[in-house]
């Protein structure tokens, strides 16, 4: 699972990244085209240095976790629904949807527009004890301490990092913007920040023997914390079960009164700071909006021990979803309209706008929304299910992987299949208009086709194809072949060769133009030599990038570590400068 933050390749599973500490945002993709990959480069290596009478070259070790990164793992589905006790269900990573097609790989969706990205992006590098910052190419600054978890917000703009955390005493919360870092509490065991960045929930003062803690609410603007309540339900995990938090970081959800023998609990809002709204006797708040006008909220049945899915909004309360354990949940930005992609069996998406009853658009489980490169996505942290946050004003005109394949959704939500689940896609992109969709099928061919057509024929571009990356408007590719041979392919169906011998999963693009990044010859224990590629232009090598042993994009930047451990960055060129040496993660 790559970070999008910083690159790195992380384990299958995790929900944030062993390197930078950030969100992953990606839940699905495909290791094992990876790893194949991967190994023909290692068994090339191993030839090259006994050709050279080397001592034969042993695999480099896993790079080590983050310390305290092991508690930000999701927990493992599998234990029965049948008599669990709300401590024990939102301890499941339920959605079963999410496990359906493990064949499918996302690009990396960067949180931020392109624009506001580009301005305001955060990257962060755990290292020894200490996390270097790069915000708005400004010079990097510090925060002491070990990166244990963190968030970012929607637009990639505002982070909040917990450091040196301990299962009994928590740790130090932050906030972080490019300006610079802000201690927000100590003695923090979890938080969530808000999709604004403007205001984090977080839990403190844990009580292991009842279950309670302190609940707080920080508003980043105001720099001023506020007791919500002092015995709110927490069970010593890192996820906040049980708490929702607005998009502006106004409006929080918790549950108190939690009574594990008798299964019983309630539910509140707190709205804007007014006083506590009850949601319910054995229900509680899983996603909710600005100002409190729609609440999506789970209800447990005390006797079936199974939750159903509902939505309030004024006097109107609707069911979504009978079994809330097999949904994945899909908002759009304001939380008005929320896509509800079911598998209990069956397999089908809901949507529900502005708090009405649900409507039935597909037979077929949205498993993700296709967006542009830069688009605002976020994967909010929870526990009992799936919910992903798009920094869409609506969700209709959109390319979605389903389980049957690709399909494009009008704004009617009318669907237009593009390509059956037999010929899936395992990576696709599409342009910033929406009108044009790259994408490699399971047989490695690349094709290219605009999804808004009815009835209109893919081209195909080339087969046998290993890598590509698109330019944002639709109008050209960069893509490497079986024999790791670069090309530049055009709208036209000219093709220029690029480079030979070019490592497939390096291809990186800036996000200011049509200039992509590569890395030639290379060997996972020496790295290789970094080249770019302006609008398929003729190779040009970036001076000084010998032995790049890993290569990665931000909205804002470009960056690549040496086989010396030193991190370079440039702001979107070929011009690169040492950010920091000796980087130890």
């Amino acid at each position: 699972m790559i970070c999008a933050f910083c690159g790195h390749t992380n384990e299958p599973g995790v929900r944030f990244c062993a390197r930078c500490g950030a969100q992953i945002q990606q839940d699905r993709q495909d290791r094992q085209i990876r790893q194949d990959r991967q190994d023909r480069y290692d068994q090339q290596d191993q030839q090259d240095q006994q050709d050279q009478q080397y001592q034969q070259y042993q695999p480099a070790a896993k790079q080590p976790d983050v310390p305290g990164f092991e508690n930000t793992r999701r927990r493992v589905a599998g234990a029965p629904k049948e008599g669990l006790p709300l401590k024990k269900i939102l301890l499941i990573a339920i959605p079963v949807v999410v496990l359906v097609i493990a064949a499918i790989i996302l690009i990396p969706m960067f949180g931020g527009s392109s624009s506001s990205a580009q301005k305001n992006h955060i990257a962060f590098f755990p290292n020894n004890g200490e996390i270097i910052v790069s915000g708005n190419n400004n010079e990097k600054f510090t925060i002491h301490g070990n990166a244990a978890s963190s968030q970012v917000s929607l637009d990639g703009s505002k982070v909040a990092v917990l450091t040196d955390f301990k299962s009994s005493s928590g740790g130090v919360l932050w906030f972080v913007t490019p300006a610079g870092a802000m201690k927000i509490a100590d003695d923090v065991f979890a938080y969530k920040l808000a999709d604004s960045g403007n205001g984090v929930a977080y839990f403190t003062e844990y009580d292991v023997n009842i279950n309670e803690a302190a609940l707080y609410l920080y508003d980043t603007s105001g720099k001023k914390a506020t007791l919500l309540t002092d015995n709110a339900y927490f069970n010593g995990n890192d996820t906040m079960p049980g708490v929702a938090i607005s998009p502006n970081g106004k409006s929080v959800g918790y549950i108190t009164d939690y009574d594990e023998r008798n299964y019983e609990f309630t539910g509140y809002v707190k709205v804007d700071g007014k006083k506590p709204e009850k949601v319910g006797d054995e229900m509680f708040a899983v996603a909710i909006s600005d100002g409190g006008k729609y609440i999506y909220y789970r209800k447990e049945d005390v006797k079936t021990r199974e939750a159903s899915l509902h939505v309030r909004s004024g006097r109107n309360d609707f069911r979504l979803v009978p079994d809330a354990s097999n949904v994945l949940i899909m908002l759009n930005k304001d939380y008005s309209e929320v896509l509800l992609s079911v598998y209990d069996g069956d397999r089908r998406t809901f949507i529900s706008r502005k708090g009405s009853e649900r409507e039935r658009i597909s037979g077929a489980a949205i498993l993700s929304l296709v967006l542009p490169r830069g688009a605002q996505i976020r994967t909010c942290d929870s526990e009992f299910s799936n919910i992903i946050v798009y920094g869409k004003s609506s969700l209709s005109d959109f390319v979605a992987i389903t389980d049957e394949g690709l399909a494009y959704y009008n704004n009617k939500l009318e669907a237009n299949k593009i390509a059956a689940s037999t010929d899936y896609a395992y990576r696709a992109e599409i342009s910033n208009d929406g009108k044009t969709l790259f994408f490699i099928n399971n047989s490695n061919r690349l094709s290219s086709i605009d999804p808004t057509i009815p009835g209109a024929e893919r081209k195909e571009i080339e087969r046998n194809v290993l890598s590509f990356i698109s330019s944002a408007d639709g109008k050209s590719a960069y893509y490497v072949n079986e024999d790791n041979e670069l090309f530049y392919v055009r709208g036209s169906g000219t093709q220029t060769m690029i480079a030979e011998e070019v490592y497939p999963d390096s291809l990186t693009m800036s996000h200011s133009d049509n200039r992509v990044f590569f890395l030639m010859d290379f060997r996972s224990n020496r790295g290789g030599e970094l080249f770019y590629s302006n609008n398929g232009g003729k190779r040009a090598k970036v001076s000084g990038a010998d032995e790049v042993m890993s290569l990665w994009s931000t909205p804002a930047n470009i960056f690549y570590i040496s086989r010396e451990k030193e991190l370079f960055r440039s702001s979107g060129n070929e011009k690169f400068a040492l950010f920091h040496d000796d980087i130890g993660w």
